[in-house]
């Protein structure tokens, strides 16, 4: 590998380590329901609220993020990303009710807007013949970051439950483990902070802002010696009649533009279709899915083991998108994404729901198991019914405490079947739908409009991801059950494929400015 190609993996592996942190985060989370809906009496739509937090934060950033990265640069917006990253997780587990989590869970979506400054920075300095895998470093990051934190829940609820004498000398017991899973978040954040220090400015913004001899030096960091000054010189003569201080209502005008509109299109058809898979609330709420199949004494273990794979397709997508192509994967991907879907909601439709003996005998330690007598050995085949009766029973308070025994032992269904149908959807995802939206979002659009377009279709994404989906997912499995839940993301997959598949252009192995070209192209043909 030539030294420009070197420079360029290592700068956009370190950027790409915010993907690391945002993984930890989406997980860490996921460890923590069993503890604090307990201890904070939270209800399913408050436990939304914890889980969607980050998102608000990130639609509130992402307002921001592309002024700030236009004015100051990509380097110092990725610094103060790190930064915030490191306050939220210090504040989450130091809080002692639901709104302060909520505050402090917050305050790190602030720091979400790394996912798209990463995108759009690594795009800028990545060679056209491995940009694909330099882009799609930060969805392998984010993979990484999701084994690495479901690791870390299981080892950390493993040594509170155990409470070993070392633990307990730093607080570790089963009461705090959860302020331990949040807060572990600390060390990769600042170690990013530190690593960001290194990584020099993107020379397209450099040209952009009127400094052509740093972008020249940068360049020649990143280009082989004899194609430094032809890169610089196509980059300046794309930009030559770009202000840098370009509104965002002249940047929009430039995407509704025709020549522009099929990039728009397919920019926003992937921020929408990408989160309603439902992977970042299945990634939230992963354990109780597994406890709900009836597998709650290795829910975190199974976690676990599905992020593993998740991160091996991860790479192996990362090895072939620059000679398969983003088009074909994406499309394979989603259909792939639908069928593992479809049969979860197999599953749990499949399933029967029964308080047996089991049961009782696992309750017994909070309620008087014969407060439940009167559905006792009945087979519920509909598990809103069966939950409902549960809850006039013995009240929703109650039911939250018990709940998690009640589905361990008193669910009938082909667990395996489930764990099979998350695997298939989580490899097929982190394959495709993951890296290929933010490595589009990197490619589509052109540089004078990158700072509205890839923030926007990164706000739009957060809307739906980071808010809408984990916020409505405990509310779906509570008002529609865990069928009609999976099937709404199944469908979302099918069709959202066909309209990608319709609209979608290859970037492969192409400059930004000839996709720009390609891109015109386009948006000409579909206007005549």
């Amino acid at each position: 590998m030539p030294p420009s190609e070197r420079n360029a993996f290592a700068f956009a592996l370190i950027v790409a380590l915010g993907g690391f942190v945002f993984g930890l985060d989406l997980v860490l989370i996921a460890g923590t329901f069993d503890y604090i809906e307990v201890q904070f009496g939270l209800s399913a739509g408050q436990k939304g609220l914890i889980a969607s937090a980050p998102g608000w934060g990130a639609l509130i950033g992402l307002l921001f993020a592309g002024s700030i990265c236009d004015r100051l640069g990509r380097k110092k917006a990725l610094l103060l990303i790190a930064a915030i990253y490191s306050i939220s997780a210090i504040g989450s587990a130091l809080s002692n009710g639901l709104w302060s989590l909520f505050l402090f869970r917050l305050i790190g979506g602030l720091a979400f807007t790394s996912l798209s400054l990463a995108s759009m920075y690594i795009g800028e300095i990545a060679p056209p013949s491995i940009r694909g895998k330099l882009v799609g470093a930060n969805q392998l990051n984010i993979v990484i970051g999701l084994f690495a934190g479901s690791g870390l829940n299981y080892l950390i609820a493993g040594l509170g439950q155990s409470n070993p004498e070392w633990a307990n000398a730093l607080l570790l017991n089963e009461h705090t483990a959860w302020r331990w899973m949040l807060g572990v978040e600390t060390i990769p954040a600042v170690i990013w902070f530190l690593l960001l220090l290194k990584v020099p400015e993107s020379p397209r913004w450099l040209i952009l802002d009127g400094q052509p001899e740093p972008a020249r030096r940068v360049l020649s960091q990143l280009a082989p010696a004899d194609e430094v000054d032809s890169q610089f010189e196509a980059i300046s003569n794309n930009l030559k009649d770009t202000d840098h201080h370009l509104s965002y209502a002249e940047q929009a005008k430039l995407l509704i533009s025709p020549k522009l509109r099929v990039a728009l299109f397919v920019g926003l058809i992937l921020a929408v279709v990408q989160p309603w898979t439902g992977m970042n609330a299945i990634q939230s709420f992963m354990p109780q899915i597994f406890e709900y199949a009836g597998r709650g004494e290795t829910k975190l273990y199974d976690q676990m083991i599905v992020n593993l794979i998740g991160l091996f397709f991860t790479f192996i997508a990362l090895l072939v998108i620059d000679h398969i192509g983003r088009r074909i994967i994406l499309i394979g991907g989603l259909s792939a994404c639908a069928l593992g879907l479809g049969i979860v909601a197999y599953g749990f439709a499949a399933a029967t729901y029964t308080v047996t003996p089991e049961v009782l005998t696992a309750v017994s330690e909070h309620i008087d198991p014969a407060v439940l007598e009167p559905i006792a050995g009945t087979a519920f085949t509909d598990e809103l019914t069966f939950k409902d009766e549960l809850r006039q029973l013995v009240g929703p308070d109650t039911h939250r405490t018990i709940e998690g025994d009640v589905m361990l032992h008193g669910v009938t269904m082909n667990a395996h079947l489930v764990l099979a149908g998350i695997i298939l959807f989580a490899c097929a995802y982190k394959f495709s739908a993951g890296p290929v939206m933010w490595i589009m979002f990197a490619e589509l659009f052109p540089t004078k409009v990158r700072a509205l377009a890839i923030t926007g279709c990164a706000w739009v994404t957060s809307v739906f991801g980071g808010v809408v989906v984990p916020q409505l997912y405990p509310l779906e499995i509570e008002w529609l059950g865990s069928t009609v839940t999976f099937l709404i993301y199944g469908a979302c997959c099918f069709f959202g494929m066909l309209a990608l598949a319709k609209l979608t252009p290859e970037t492969k192995g192409k400059t930004i400015e000839q996709i720009e070209v390609d891109i015109e192209r386009l948006g000409r043909r579909s206007g005549e």
